[in-house]
């Protein structure tokens, strides 16, 4: 397999310049649902100087996209507004152009990019992946370049001690929509008008709707996005390409198989053959058009016919060839590529799904046994299927996203990776103990839906009450059994897919897990266990009803601990070295077992008398565990599960 090196450019543009722009439109549409806080506020920042730029020519600010402040800081300050610009960036150009400013010299680019016919005229500047004509540029004397930040290790040096000062860009096949949208919409409000920016963001919205549209009224299918001629590389859904996937009706399948933040990683042949995907999205650097791409990879067939010809994608020519337009991002031609593909797909696939539900068929949610018991006995009826649900627990929001439910914000994930289509479409709300949330936002975006927490019933139900909008109640927090968490969803089931193949794939999954754990409750049912969930000096004990503990019941362990009126209390430090447990548990609020382990150790040292009169603890027969156990995560029960069953595997193992 070749060697590739993969250069990550996670970051976008802005520029604030003083100068008017033509609203001339273009011939895509677009904008997105809500961005990250920190996207919007770098977007604001960029717009506000921008007016500070056009009342002072003093100094001259050019902001840098929230994701891209990390490396390259806040912003770029220039003592005036620049007159000699070379732009060496697809994307930047594109905004230049749109905006009618023109630079003094521009690179070569691909000629899917409609530019103007005067862009054409500009003096072209050599430059590569890894090369660039620098005595070319530093000889036309400008007072500001614009260029990719993967050439700022091999020329940032010269150009400083030539006095030119560097904006950096980032275009690859690592920068995902969103990356590319904030960079197209900073960019947007750094060089034009509001109007200008405006019309920008709904070219996304457009897009975006349009993408949306075509994944509702289409079957999900499994796919995988090949990279390189033959294929070397697997993309996930955090990459250029992957991210487009993530908005159509598509499952990408390398999502399981390697860690979605690494964008690009080996194709690993025998799971390609594994897991058989329905669709094949193939890309390549090195073939400019789908048709050299698809006559390199029948040459792949050839040779390697046995394993090629036993794919699904293949025998039933399901593989989709693109041309090298989709392998890396042209900023805002983004919105061009979407379109062009959703057309490519429709012409191939068409639209197959009908809904289960019709927009004025009445959704009835009702309520668990468990929250029955807590005093939620009314059921909840919705004049028609929701389409813009606010989710303020994390509990429900992965089940509701394998149903299809439209959720138009959810909590900050934390402990929880949400899927990167996911993350994608939805505002992040920071809902978290310590915060202190507005509930006035969430009444701002006028849901339809808002699924809370049942302990937030009496202050942001109450709010949300009063302003006439539905709110649905689920259990939520550190101490929810199994059984809630399995009947919470089959009640989600019952009101938004009760009839669908996801909602009858999420019941097997449940009803795989408690087979299996029935065939080995008896191996461990001879030992007891303690279960702490701490958060050092403060220490508390779990009964089997706590997050944690109720997954060692479920493997047959004896809880040491029993309280009938709290599944969960302060340790009792002197009763605690009567139980002598087989086993200890901990959990926190580290992000990994291993960071909880060293906080607990610390603390362990401050009282080693104490804590080592406790045999298990003394003995090491002790596992820590992340905060992702610690809170109800819905269906995310069952992967933690399966994680917790081969940790304690391995532990008795060794």
């Amino acid at each position: 397999m070749k060697k590739f090196v993969a250069v990550i450019l996670a970051a976008a543009l802005s520029i604030t310049m003083l100068s008017s722009c033509s609203s001339e439109p273009k011939d895509s549409t677009s904008s997105n649902t809500s961005e990250e806080s920190s996207s919007l506020q770098a977007s604001e920042s960029s717009t506000n100087e921008s007016e500070e730029n056009k009342e002072n020519n003093k100094e001259f600010v050019i902001y840098y996209p929230s994701y891209m402040q990390e490396k390259e800081g806040e912003k770029l300050v220039l003592p005036q507004k620049p007159q000699k610009v070379i732009v060496l960036s697809n994307s930047a150009m594109q905004i230049l152009a749109r905006c009618d400013i023109k630079p003094i010299a521009f690179r070569k680019s691909p000629d899917y990019i409609k530019f103007p016919d005067w862009v054409k005229e500009l003096p072209m500047i050599e430059t590569g992946m890894n090369n660039l004509d620098l005595e070319t540029v530093i000889s036309m004397e400008p007072d500001l370049v614009i260029m990719g930040n993967h050439l700022k290790e091999t020329y940032e040096k010269q150009l400083k001690d030539a006095n030119i000062p560097v904006y950096y860009t980032s275009e690859g096949p690592s920068i995902s929509y969103k990356e590319v949208k904030e960079e197209a919409m900073v960019f947007a409000r750094s060089f034009g008008s509001e109007e200008m920016a405006k019309e920008i963001e709904n070219e996304f919205k457009a897009v975006e709707e349009r993408a949306e549209k075509f994944r509702s009224s289409t079957s999900s299918k499994k796919a995988m996005v090949l990279f390189g001629a033959p294929p070397a590389y697997q993309q996930t859904s955090m990459s250029y390409f992957g991210s487009i996937l993530s908005m159509l009706p598509y499952e990408n399948i390398s999502d399981k198989l390697v860690d979605v933040s690494l964008r690009m990683a080996p194709l690993d042949l025998e799971k390609l053959v594994e897991f058989n995907p329905e669709v094949i999205f193939a890309i390549s650097p090195t073939a400019p058009t789908a048709d050299t791409l698809e006559k390199l990879y029948k040459e792949e067939f050839d040779k390697n016919s046995k394993i090629w010809l036993s794919l699904d994608a293949v025998k039933n020519d399901s593989i989709i060839y693109l041309s090298s337009e989709y392998v890396t991002s042209k900023g805002i031609h983004i919105i061009n590529s979407i379109n062009s593909l959703i057309d490519m797909l429709e012409g191939k696939f068409g639209s197959d799904k009908t809904s289960a539900k019709t927009e004025t068929t009445e959704v009835t949610i009702n309520y668990p046994a468990s929250m029955k018991e807590k005093g939620f006995t009314e059921t909840l009826t919705l004049k028609k299927m929701p389409e813009k649900v606010v989710v303020m627990s994390k509990a429900p929001v992965l089940a509701l996203h394998e149903l299809g439910v439209k959720m138009i914000a959810i909590p900050k994930s934390g402990a929880i990776q949400w899927p990167a289509d996911l993350e994608s479409s939805t505002q992040k709300l920071d809902v978290g103990m310590n915060s202190n949330f507005d509930i006035e936002t969430v009444i701002a975006l006028e849901p339809d839906l808002v699924i809370l927490g049942a302990n937030s019933k009496d202050t942001y139900g109450k709010v949300l009450t009063e302003a006439n909008i539905p709110v649905y109640y689920v259990d939520a927090g550190h101490t929810v059994p199994y059984s809630s968490v399995k009947d919470q969803t089959v009640a989600l089931i019952d009101a938004f897919g009760k009839s669908s193949d996801k909602g009858k794939e999420l019941i097997a999954r449940f009803d795989a897990l408690e087979k299996k754990l029935n065939e080995m409750q008896s191996k461990y049912s001879d030992k007891s266990v303690m279960v702490l969930q701490s958060a050092p000096p403060s220490h508390y004990i779990q009964t089997e009803s706590g997050s944690l503990a109720t997954m060692a019941k479920m493997m047959g362990f004896k809880n040491v601990y029993t309280n009938a009126t709290s599944p969960m209390a302060l340790l009792d430090m002197e009763q605690a070295i009567s139980y002598n447990p087989d086993l200890v548990l901990c959990v926190g609020g580290s992000p990994n077992g291993e960071a909880h382990k060293k906080v607990m150790e610390e603390d362990f040292a401050k009282n080693p008398n104490y804590w080592n009169s406790i045999p298990a603890i003394k003995d090491g027969k002790i596992l820590y565990f992340s905060s992702k156990y610690i809170s109800n995560t819905g269906i995310g029960f069952i992967d933690n599960m399966e994680e917790f069953i081969n940790i304690i595997e391995s532990f008795y193992k060794e």
